[in-house]
């Protein structure tokens, strides 16, 4: 365990849903083998009745408290998004997505003794390589994350004029706008207290609501997708407190696929032969895939079509912000995809 004393301590939350139950002893296995910065404790946020179902890595974790979280004690309820959904004309069956979004901006209501620094890390995705997360300085380390348009092989992005998650973070913080063209969007995010108070503060005092209840008054209730934690947090962050972040690509390769149809896990991600340079792979089975696909305007029309008559598993190769794409099949490789970069779905 590569951890190193001179820098900040952190604690993490990782919101736990019952598909995720296979991925979660690896995820914080490899996440405590990784992180240089020494973790306080490590908060499992699930339904009351799972967590005799999911094995932890208590031989990693000896020193470190493995602590559950009733997702029942928090505000919102699933119940309580659900009925706000419903008000905003929701018809997408997508409240639990918005749960776990308005889980990991309440973290440190969820966790009230957690330290400056809570790493947010989803349960199906972890590290491969050391990693820093937040510096000795005290700033906190953010993804870059997948460029705002689903550009293939290049690094020269723009910020898209129509993108959901921007148009829902702008209706809810006044002022917010983006600070480059990547979204911050890549299954973990580093949140300082100072920063999300600040956050929620205005946003509440602009709207006169709970935070949120604001926010699933603001987001796209056309979309599957209508809003995003980590666009909000990220842009918000770097613009409103620089002093306090440093924004960093992290490279990674993430499986994606129908929860329907799901050919691979988290385990299967972390043994596959992987391109250098990579620092965390993900696996992620998706709940209503294709209604997902065919609602994210950051993927090009041309693009998204082929992708939802894709039934197979894809590959998405994040390589400091150039995004390749190509289907995952048995057996995997993480190897990247063709040289040409073009969607290999055949």
């Amino acid at each position: 365990m590569p951890r190193d004393i001179a820098l900040p301590e952190i604690d993490v939350l990782v919101p736990v849903a019952p598909k995720d139950t296979r991925n979660v002893a690896a995820c914080i296995g490899h996440l405590l083998r990784h992180s240089r910065n020494p973790i306080r404790a490590i908060h499992l946020v699930a339904p009351a009745s799972l967590p005799a179902n999911v094995p932890t890595p208590a031989a990693l974790s000896r020193d470190i408290p493995i602590v559950w979280i009733d997702e029942a004690a928090l505000e919102p309820s699933r119940a309580q998004v659900e009925a706000a959904l419903a008000e905003a004309g929701c018809r997408h069956e997508n409240a639990s997505w918005y749960f776990q979004q308005l889980t990991k901006l309440s973290c440190f209501r969820a966790v009230p003794r957690a330290n400056r620094h809570l790493l947010v890390l989803d349960a199906d995705y972890t590290f491969v390589a050391d990693i820093e997360f937040v510096n000795a300085s005290g700033q906190s380390l953010l993804p870059m994350g997948y460029p705002l348009h689903w550009n293939l092989e290049t690094r020269d992005h723009v910020v898209p004029e129509e993108h959901t998650a921007l148009a829902s973070a702008a209706r809810l913080v006044p002022g917010w706008a983006t600070v480059d063209a990547y979204s911050g969007m890549q299954h973990h995010m580093v949140f300082d207290r100072t920063i999300v108070d600040e956050l929620i503060r205005r946003v509440e005092r602009h709207h006169g609501l709970p935070f949120w209840k604001a926010f699933l008054a603001t987001a796209d209730a056309s979309k599957w997708t209508g809003a995003s934690e980590y666009v909000l947090y990220r842009h918000f962050a770097a613009a409103a407190f620089p002093e306090r972040v440093v924004s960093r690509h992290v490279g990674a390769i993430d499986v994606i696929q129908s929860a329907k149809t799901a050919a691979f896990d988290l385990a299967d991600v972390l043994a596959a032969p992987r391109r250098h340079g990579v620092q965390a792979v993900g696996c992620h089975s998706f709940l209503d895939y294709e209604q997902r696909l065919a609602t994210m305007d950051y993927i090009p029309e041309s693009l998204r079509s082929r992708l939802v008559a894709s039934s197979r598993p894809l590959m998405l190769d994040l390589d400091d912000g150039r995004l390749r794409i190509e289907s995952a099949i048995t057996p995997l490789s993480l190897w990247g995809a063709q040289p040409d970069g073009h969607v290999s779905l055949g």
